[in-house]
């Protein structure tokens, strides 16, 4: 229902359409009403004066490039970045200067926890460790797995990004079917299970299009004496929320 949400738009750009008639480019962002009452709230409890609320996909966005046209050197392709969280992803498309799509995936780094508990019978409460051990590049075996545990886990993982590569070309199919839509210049992976070892390329040789991990850091002058977490990607939202383009 229109009443349990906030809707705010702004216009990018004025054209003429084939039919002579003049048309508006218009980015339109919706939320859950009770969802923004929240942060509200809790701004007004601390004393603190709300100048907006961001959305995730735009902060990502500004955390793994600057502003230009296009990716890289061609101005005519799509920017996508993915975020791989716990229980759900992000996944935001843009022109190099304003996120044209985004939607939330189903799949976060949880469904790797679910598969490799299945393949060595454990909870997946208690193969945390042994996931951020294991990488699809090699065949190194973590402590507290057998090599044949290890085989089993690898392919459990391997069968679940299987699942979450067919989430991202469906998303890429529904872009692309979009108006005025660019092709896809690469995939910028980050979020916590960005890290695993492997996990760009497995999703590059399934979806045919470039994916590279990407760095939250670099937009960023880090101090030497900041130490680097172990998983930088977990960051990258919060990083995007600091940086104003």
């Amino acid at each position: 229902p229109i009443d349990e949400a906030v809707l705010d738009y702004h216009v990018l750009g004025e054209g003429v359409g084939e039919d002579g008639q003049p048309t508006k480019r218009v980015l339109l962002v919706v939320a859950y009403r009770e969802l923004i009452d929240r942060y509200v709230d809790a701004c007004k409890k601390a004393g603190i004066t709300l100048a907006g609320i961001d959305l995730e996909a735009f902060a990502l966005l500004r955390a793994l490039q600057a502003p230009q046209e296009g990716v890289g050197t061609d101005a005519t392709a799509a920017l996508v970045v993915v975020a791989i969280g716990h229980e759900r992803s992000t996944f935001a498309v843009s022109d190099g200067r304003v996120c044209e799509f985004t939607r939330v995936l189903e799949w976060g780094g949880s469904a790797l926890n679910v598969a490799i508990a299945r393949a060595i019978d454990a909870a997946p409460s208690e193969v945390e460790g042994a996931k951020r051990a294991l990488a699809l590049t090699d065949e190194m075996v973590p402590d507290g797995l057998t090599s044949d545990q290890a085989k089993n886990a690898r392919e459990a993982m391997r069968r679940a990004i299987q699942t979450f590569a067919r989430e991202l070309v469906s998303s890429l199919q529904y872009y692309q079917n979009q108006p005025g839509s660019l092709g896809i210049g690469e995939i910028v992976l980050t979020g916590g299970t960005a890290h695993l070892p492997g996990i760009s390329g497995e999703l590059e040789r399934l979806i045919g299009v470039h994916v590279r991990v990407g760095d939250p850091l670099a937009r960023m002058k880090v101090s030497k004496k900041v130490g680097q977490p172990e998983q930088i990607g977990s960051l990258a939202v919060a990083i995007g929320l600091g940086i104003d383009d």
